[in-house]
Order: structure tokens, then C-alpha cells, then sequence
């Protein structure tokens, strides 16, 4: 197999994956994609393709699930928007579901201000019990984020 293979689907993966005899699901390919830290991007004429955040699988120690997050806040973050006991925080394509699932790990271990979020393709509903809680919660990922100065 010649490299480096840019996949657009997960069925791409898939589909090499078996050509080379190594049988999986594409339910471990999804697992195994949030733990390298890969992400979907888009180009400049907006195809879609899959990408390793910071090179982070080539360090000899394992991130965090916080380290995680920030990194692909980093990386794909757009806007952040307090309103009232939410925060709406929008993404580059095809990445709100796995920072979703980060937000989710992160909750129970480090901010225990978020309740939960629902995530959708480019966009995160971080939801809060209170108004003061959300904006902690802003706090927290204002900082991950590109300021324009």
C-alpha cells in the first residue's frame, strides 16, 4: 500500500482494511479514529478527508482526555457563544461529534459545570444548571480558542 492514503469515508477504511485481510466494523474504525486523534477537515474547495491532530499519536506518552479536547479545540474551533445556561460552541465540519463525546469524558472528570452537550455535525449545546456555571464553562473553552487581536 503506498502512502500517505487520503480517505474521505470510513467505508474507504473499511474497504482497504479488508483488502489487506484485516477484518473489522466500522464501530471499532470510529472508536479506534477518536483514539489516534484523527479528525475529518476540509480542504480549501471543501472536500472532506481524515487527518491526525498535532501528530499526537507519535509522542511517548498518551494524552489526556482533556489534552484531547483542547487540542481539537484548537484546531477546529470557530465560535464559542454564551446564552443564558448554554454555550454553543461551532466547529469545523464533520468534528462536533467527537469533540462531543470529549465534552462528555471531560464533564465527569474535570468540569463538573457542564451537564451534558448534544453535538451535531459543526455544532455543540453545552448545556449548564445555571447562567454562572455557563460562563465558567465559557471560560474554560474561551481559552482553546483563536482570538483575533
Amino acid at each position: 500500500m503506498d502512502y500517505p492514503i487520503f480517505l474521505c469515508a470510513k467505508l474507504e477504511l473499511l474497504s482497504l482494511l479488508e483488502k489487506e485481510k484485516a477484518l473489522t466494523t466500522q464501530a471499532t474504525i470510529s472508536r479506534d479514529i477518536r483514539e489516534l486523534n484523527i479528525t475529518k477537515v476540509e480542504d480549501n474547495s471543501g472536500k472532506s478527508y481524515y487527518r491526525i491532530l498535532n501528530n499526537s499519536v507519535l509522542g511517548t506518552k498518551k494524552k489526556s482526555e482533556e489534552e484531547r479536547l483542547s487540542d481539537i479545540i484548537m484546531e477546529t474551533g470557530v465560535s464559542l457563544t454564551q446564552i443564558e445556561f448554554t454555550n454553543l460552541l461551532t466547529v469545523l465540519p464533520g468534528n462536533g461529534n467527537a469533540i462531543g463525546v470529549l465534552i462528555d469524558k471531560v464533564r465527569v472528570e474535570v468540569n463538573s459545570k457542564i451537564v451534558g452537550c448534544i453535538a451535531g455535525d459543526d455544532t455543540i449545546l453545552i448545556l449548564s444548571k445555571n447562567e454562572e456555571d455557563a460562563r465558567m464553562v465559557n471560560e474554560y473553552f474561551q481559552q482553546y480558542l483563536f482570538h483575533v487581536s
